[in-house]
């Protein structure tokens, strides 16, 4: 099974997205935009696991998790990665916060102490809009999205009669 850890955004912060999304549509070119209801901001990408790696997995976050609290953050930024701004993700994001980097930084020791590799991809805090599109325009000045983070779950990445679909496995409320 493919999987990720990742902040659970509620359904009005969905909605919100999606407007953006509407927004940018014009300024980035055959890209393919994020359903909304598969939008999350990543803490740590963990990959293909065994069962048996998944279950180690969950009793180390469940170890952990309850010394974390949900935080606010401002939705700000523009971005995309890559060297251009062609054929790149484009995201929303907000400047790094120390109390999201500890999360996601003992996440990855949570998913090294599983036995599962772990890849040194930095974290920057985000949430990809669309995908392999080519933007014809400097990235407009947005209007902030407030977001409360307050459910860190692990999400299942699968494809369901060929749609991909990102399904909460387990899920924790931070205090």
């Amino acid at each position: 099974m493919r999987i990720f850890i990742a902040y659970a955004l509620d359904e009005n912060i969905k909605e919100e997205l999606h407007m953006i999304q509407q927004q940018l549509k014009p300024i980035y070119h055959q890209g393919r935009f994020k359903q909304p209801k598969n939008m999350h901001m990543t803490l740590r990408f963990v990959g293909e696991v065994t069962v048996e790696q998944f279950e180690r997995l969950i009793n180390e976050i469940e170890n952990k998790i309850h010394q974390y609290s949900s935080l606010s953050a401002e939705l700000d930024q523009l971005g995309f990665f890559g060297k251009s701004a062609k054929k790149h993700s484009l995201w929303i994001g907000c400047p790094p916060m120390p109390a999201m980097s500890s999360l996601s930084n003992e996440l990855t020791r949570c998913v090294s102490a599983a036995n599962i590799p772990v890849n040194d991809t930095p974290f920057v805090p985000h949430i990809t809009l669309a995908q392999h599109g080519d933007l014809i325009e400097i990235l407009p000045k947005i209007k902030p999205v407030t977001v409360c983070f307050s459910k860190v779950c692990v999400f299942l990445s699968t494809r369901i009669d060929g749609e991909l679909v990102y399904q909460p496995l387990k899920c924790w409320q931070l205090k």
